[in-house]
């Protein structure tokens, strides 16, 4: 058996979930981290993280392309953000609820990197700021409704966790979705609240406004529909949705949790060329450390200011975060760091879609080099059903447990993403590839088997 058929340990981890599950309600802090969200046959109990590479309490050794679910975009512990962190922590102190220079510093260089930001104010997590983007929405148009897209992932509040990853079942007619709860004790009175559309739509896109549109508060999308696979907005519907948000009098939100300061250095709102009157950033903002930001005109973030509507927060801005985002900021913003960071994540996603065609293996790759999908399919999805409809009749299960055995840590679903850093080099890349040819087989035997959908690949 060669080195990179050598199969993982998990002795050590296994011992961890069953000490943690005594104290901690399913042996995780979250459940995204757990089996049930596909990782097998036990969570991996990560040691320690350096550069790319993770390395777990069994002691293997992983390149990492979950990268801390997106915030990672320097890689493990970057020396500059430690440096700067750690210096504001000894020297200054770790939290003062009251105001200091770098939270004005940081919120300056958040706004040359994404202009349409005129204004804003540091949370402490997405799910926060995408709800304050909401308040402000309904507060500056005085309308209630949301329109929200299925597939797309705004956080866990009650007010928008609704139809972001239901089953097609739940989901009802295409032409007019069913707002399906992300979990239950939501109260089903806030469906009343929200307008449920397809993504990537236009003709479908109009009909809504033309129903809903003196209603709508605010349209909340990703841009990139990160959390169904990396999927690509189609040709001019962004536009389109701009347009008739504007003609209606509802504001656009872009939620760039994921894209934001990832796929280009002004955010997917920059690299695609569409400007919304709201913007949350989080996850690569801090670069691993806990801080997000919502921002946006002026006219509407003003309404701050006096009070009336409300935004406040003990951690918000507190000098750690605000050292985080100077720091990262600087990094992401030397030049050349967006090109090389996207051109080595295309060359891998075009080196997994030339290592599947070599095993017979249909395959494409949806996203940008530093947020994308592969996919055992001719085309890529162009909405969340097509997404679901791919994804069960996909090997990718097995495809992530072979890799996951030869040291390449990916996210287990097939609506993850693989997640390249500044810390990727081209040696990272291509010793990937080279053991995803080595796992490759393994998936092309899966499909001959018909062992695919959602569970193909457990064992």
């Amino acid at each position: 058996m060669s080195e990179l058929e050598t199969k993982r340990h998990t002795s050590a981890s296994e011992r961890l979930f069953e000490q943690a599950g005594q104290s901690l309600v399913g042996g995780v802090g979250s459940g995204t981290r757990s089996p049930r969200s596909g990782w097998l046959p036990v969570p991996v109990f990560v040691a320690e993280g350096s550069g790319a590479r993770l390395t777990d309490v069994d002691g293997n050794v992983y390149i990492d392309y979950a990268m801390g679910l997106g915030p990672l975009i320097l890689g493990h512990r970057p020396r500059a953000l430690i440096d700067a962190v750690s210096g504001v922590l000894h020297e200054r102190g770790s939290l003062f609820a009251l105001a200091h220079d770098l939270e004005g510093e940081a919120a300056a260089i958040v706004r040359r990197r994404v202009p349409s930001m005129e204004l804003l104010r540091f949370g402490n997590s997405g799910t926060e700021c995408v709800q304050y983007a909401l308040r402000f929405a309904r507060a500056f148009t005085g309308r209630e409704k949301i329109l929200r897209f299925e597939g797309h992932y705004h956080g866990w509040s009650d007010a928008i966790h609704w139809s972001a990853h239901p089953t097609l079942e739940a989901a009802g007619p295409r032409d007019h979705p069913t707002a399906v709860p992300g979990s239950t004790g939501i109260p089903a009175a806030i469906a009343d609240t929200l307008i449920v559309a397809p993504w990537n739509d236009v003709e479908l896109l109009e009909q809504v406004f033309e129903r809903h549109g003196d209603e709508i508060a605010a349209v909340i999308t990703e841009p990139i529909l990160g959390n169904a696979g990396g999927i690509m907005p189609q040709s001019g519907y962004l536009e389109r949705m701009r347009e008739l948000a504007t003609a209606s009098g509802a504001l656009l939100i872009f939620d760039e949790v994921l894209t934001g300061l990832r796929v280009d250095g002004g955010g997917a709102q920059r690299l695609l060329g569409v400007t919304p009157d709201l913007t949350v950033l989080a996850k690569a903002l801090g670069a691993g450390f806990p801080v997000a930001a919502v921002g946006g005109r002026r006219d509407v973030m003003e309404m701050l200011a006096d009070g009336r509507t409300m935004h406040g927060g003990t951690y918000n801005s507190s000098p750690l975060v605000c050292a985080a985002v100077i720091a990262a900021c600087a990094e992401t913003g030397k030049p050349g760091f967006y090109d090389g960071l996207n051109a080595r994540g295309e060359q891998l996603a075009n080196g997994l879609v030339e290592t599947a065609a070599a095993c017979g293996l249909e395959a494409c790759w949806s996203g940008v080099g530093a947020l994308f999908q592969l996919w055992f399919a001719g085309a890529p999805p162009h909405d969340y059903r097509e997404a679901v409809e791919l994804a069960s009749r996909s090997p990718f299960p097995t495809f992530y447990a072979e890799l996951l055995e030869r040291g390449v840590l990916i996210q287990p679903p097939q609506i993850g993403l693989f997640l390249t850093s500044g810390a990727h080099s081209d040696e990272d890349i291509e010793e990937t590839l080279e053991r995803a040819r080595a796992a490759m087989p393994a998936v092309a035997e899966a499909v001959a088997a018909g062992r695919v959908g959602p569970t193909g690949g457990v064992r």
